[in-house]
Formats: C-alpha cells, structure tokens, sequence
C-alpha cells in the first residue's frame, strides 16, 4: 500500500482507504501512524510499519462515517468558526 494511504478496518469486514494526512486529523491514529515513536523498535505501533489500522470493534457503518467526518474535519481545519461557510455535519448513522 502506498505510504500517502492508511487502510481502516471494521470489525465487520469493511475497509475504507484514506489519505494518511486526512486520517491523521484523529490525534489516536496519527499516534498509530507516527513512525518515529520508539524509532523503530518494539514500541512502535505495528500500524505504523503497515499502514493499516484494524478496528474490530467498530462496525462497517460507523467506520464509513468516521471516515466521513475525518475528510470534513481535514477540509474545514482552516475556517474560523464563526464563519458561516462551514456546513454543519450531518451525522445519520
């Protein structure tokens, strides 16, 4: 898998590829991700040398969303919160 891409998958069997960037706007998978936690040893996260983060807890859905969200918190990171521009999230699982 390309090392711009993280792979997320469900505990139901779903698997969603996302830009590393995009995904690293949840500060637990950016954690996963960080390749120079530990430099390299044992306690680096697997994730980090694999570029896939397995969720067996969070189903299919829930994941879909959660991708979702990451690519509009990515995409509005730099509005100000008062501007009128930024939808709202529409959270409808």
């Amino acid at each position: 898998m390309d090392s711009a891409t993280v792979k997320l998958c469900s505990g139901d069997g779903f698997s969603f590829i996302v830009a590393k960037h995009v995904a690293e706007q949840s500060p637990t998978i950016k954690n996963m991700l960080d390749t120079t936690r530990g430099a390299g040893d044992a306690a680096a996260f697997a994730e980090a040398l694999t570029s896939e983060i397995r969720l067996p807890e969070i189903k299919g859905k829930v994941l879909e969303k959660v991708c979702q969200y990451l690519v509009y918190k990515h995409r509005y990171a730099d509005a100000d919160s008062a501007d009128a521009s930024v939808p709202e999230f529409k959270f409808d699982v």
